[in-house]
């Protein structure tokens, strides 16, 4: 598995803070359960401290 960032902070991936954090909440209370949610927190977690890309560092990225 090779974690692509891409507009987004790989921290705020990891912390589920920002932006991203706002828009997994918002998903959290008007689309999918609570339980499955925080599956995919725990998921991203782990993703996001994986060695990746962050395409900000990157040119034309």
């Amino acid at each position: 598995v090779l974690p692509i960032f891409y507009d987004v902070d790989p921290s705020q991936v990891r912390k589920q803070n920002g932006s991203f954090g706002e828009a997994l909440d918002k998903n959290k209370e008007q689309l999918f359960g609570a339980e499955r949610v925080e599956k995919w927190k725990a998921a991203l977690t782990e993703a996001a401290n994986l060695c990746g890309w962050d395409l900000i560092n990157v040119t034309d990225g």
